[in-house]
C-alpha cells in the first residue's frame, strides 16, 4: 500500500489528504457538540448556534466571498503574477470588510435589534470574518499549488485548538458561549494574522485596478445566490430564536448538527461522481449515467435512513435530556440531506452547460419560501415545524432544478433521459416511507429495532452488490 501511495501523482495525493482532512475537521466539530451541550444551557447553546448562522450570512455580505471560486480562477489566469494578485485581492477583501464594519458601528442599534446579538458579539463576528477570509485565501492558493501538507497542518491544529481552548474558557467566565466564540476568534485570528501578513508582504500590492475590477465583476453577481443558499439552511435557527426563544434554537441546532453529518457523504460521493459525469456528457455517452446515479441514490438514502433509525441514541450521546425534543427534527432534516443529493444530480448537468442563472433563480426562490413558511407556521405549530419547512423548501428546490435541467438539455440537444426520473422518484418515495416507519418506531421500539435488524441482514446478504456499487464509483473517480 505504501508503494502504491508513493507512486500516486501529486494531484491524487492532494485529493486524498484534503478529503481525510475535511472528514477529520467535521469529526472534531461533531465531537465538540456533546461537550458544548453539557457545558452550556440550551439558551447559551442557542446563542452560540445562532451566532454561527449570522457569521455565515455576514461572511457573504461583508467579504463578497472573494476567496472562493473566482480567486482560484484568477490564480490560474495570473499564474505568473500570483504574489501580487493574491496581495491585491486580499487587500480588497480587507477593505470591503472594514467598510461594513464602519457601517455597523454607525448603525449598531438597528443591526443588533435585527440580529439579537450584543455589540461585543458582533465585533467578534467581524474579527472572525477577517480571520476566515485570510485563512481561506491562503488555503485556496496552497490547494492550487498542491501544498497539501501545510493545509492539513494548519487545519487540524486550529480545529483541535478551538474546542480545547473553548472548553477551558467555559470554566473561567459565566457567559460560556462567549468563551467558545472567543476561542474560535483567538485561534483563527492568530493564524490569519500571520498568513495574511505573509501574503501581503510577499506580494507588496495593495491596489491593482485590473485585479480589483475582475474580482468584483466575478463575485458581486453571485452574492444573491450565495446569500439565498445560506439562508436556506441557516435562517431556521435565527427565526426560531426571534419567534420562540434561544433555548429552542439551541435544541434545533443539535438536531441540525446531527443531521448534517450525512452531507459529508453527499460531498464525497458527488466529488467522485462529478468529473466522470462531465466527461461522459462531453463524449455524449449518456447510457451509463442514470444507472450509476440511481445506485448512488440508494446508497445515500440508506445512510440517511440509518441516521434516522439511530437518532434517539445519537441525540442521547450528543446532548443531555433538555435537548431530547430535538429527536423529532432529525427525520425531516435527514430527508433534506437526501433531497440535497437528489437535486445535486440535476445541478451537475446545469453546471456542465454553465447555466448559472437557473441555479441562482431556484436557490433564491426556495430561500424566500423557507423564510415565509417559517414566519407563517412557527408561531402556530411550534419551532419543530422548521425541520419540515426546510424539507418542503428543498423539495421545491429539487422540482425547479429538474425543470431547469430539462430545459437546458433541450437547448443543447442532450436527452432529458440522462436521468431516469421515474426510478429516482420511486427511490425517493421508498426513502420517505422508510423514514415514516422509523418515526413510528420512536414510540414503538420493536418497529425501529426490526428495521435496523433488517437493514443489517440486507447489508450482509447484498454485501457484494454494495461493494461492486462503491467500486464502480471509485473506478469513475
Amino acid at each position: 500500500m505504501i508503494k502504491k501511495y508513493n507512486n500516486l501523482s501529486l494531484q491524487i495525493k492532494a485529493a486524498i489528504w484534503y478529503t481525510i482532512c475535511n472528514v477529520l475537521q467535521k469529526g472534531i466539530s461533531l465531537i465538540a457538540v456533546p461537550i458544548y451541550t453539557r457545558l452550556l444551557t440550551p439558551e447559551q447553546y442557542g446563542s452560540y448556534s445562532v451566532f454561527l448562522s449570522w457569521v455565515e450570512i455576514f461572511e457573504i455580505i461583508a467579504t463578497f466571498r472573494l476567496s472562493w471560486g473566482g480567486y482560484i480562477v484568477g490564480l490560474t489566469k495570473y499564474s505568473l503574477d500570483r504574489d501580487r494578485y493574491s496581495s491585491s485581492v486580499q487587500s480588497l477583501s480587507i477593505t470591503i470588510t472594514t467598510f461594513f464594519l464602519f457601517v455597523y458601528c454607525a448603525t449598531s442599534d438597528i443591526v443588533n435589534a435585527i440580529t439579537g446579538m450584543t455589540f461585543s458579539l458582533t465585533i467578534m463576528c467581524f474579527l472572525l470574518l477577517y480571520a476566515m477570509s485570510g485563512i481561506s485565501f491562503w488555503m485556496a492558493r496552497q490547494r492550487v499549488e498542491y501544498r497539501y501538507k501545510a493545509v492539513i497542518t494548519v487545519s487540524l491544529i486550529s480545529s483541535a485548538l478551538v474546542p480545547v481552548l473553548g472548553v477551558l474558557g467555559t470554566f473561567l467566565i459565566d457567559q460560556k458561549e462567549v468563551a467558545i466564540i472567543g476561542a474560535r476568534v483567538l485561534v483563527q485570528g492568530s493564524s490569519a494574522l500571520i498568513l495574511t501578513f505573509m501574503t501581503i508582504i510577499k506580494g507588496k500590492c495593495f491596489f491593482n485596478r485590473e485585479y480589483w475590477i475582475r474580482s468584483l465583476k466575478f463575485n458581486v453577481p453571485l452574492l444573491p445566490y450565495y446569500l439565498s443558499t445560506v439562508l436556506l439552511h441557516s435562517s431556521d435557527r435565527i427565526l426560531i430564536q426571534n419567534l420562540v426563544g434561544k433555548a429552542q434554537a439551541g435544541i434545533y441546532g443539535v438536531a441540525y448538527s446531527a443531521s448534517m453529518v450525512m452531507s459529508l457523504f453527499n460531498s464525497a460521493i458527488n466529488s467522485s461522481l462529478q468529473p466522470w459525469l462531465f466527461q461522459k456528457m462531453k463524449d455524449r455517452q449518456y447510457k451509463e449515467i442514470s444507472g450509476l446515479i440511481n445506485s448512488m441514490l440508494i446508497v445515500v438514502g440508506m445512510l440517511n435512513l440509518i441516521l434516522i433509525a439511530i437518532a434517539p441514541e445519537a441525540i442521547y450521546i450528543m446532548a443531555p435530556k433538555e435537548y431530547r425534543e430535538a429527536l423529532w427534527v432529525v427525520p425531516p432534516l435527514a430527508g433534506s440531506v437526501f433531497v440535497m443529493f437528489f437535486y445535486q444530480n440535476f445541478i451537475n448537468v446545469e453546471f456542465f452547460f454553465e447555466d448559472s442563472k437557473s441555479i441562482a433563480v431556484a436557490s433564491i426562490g426556495s430561500a424566500i419560501l423557507n423564510v415565509f413558511l417559517n414566519i407563517l407556521l412557527i408561531p402556530v405549530l411550534g419551532y419543530l415545524v422548521a425541520g419540515y419547512t426546510t424539507l418542503i423548501s428543498y423539495m421545491v428546490f429539487c422540482v425547479l432544478h429538474y425543470k431547469f435541467m430539462c430545459a437546458v438539455c433541450k437547448r443543447h440537444g442532450c436527452p432529458t433521459t440522462i436521468v431516469n426520473i421515474k426510478i429516482m422518484t420511486l427511490i425517493m418515495g421508498a426513502f420517505f416511507a422508510g423514514a415514516g416507519i422509523l418515526m413510528i418506531g420512536y414510540k414503538v421500539l420493536w418497529i425501529r429495532y426490526a428495521f435496523i435488524l433488517l437493514a443489517i441482514i440486507i447489508s450482509l446478504v447484498k454485501r457484494k452488490v454494495i461493494y461492486n456499487c462503491l467500486k464502480r464509483l471509485k473506478n469513475r473517480a
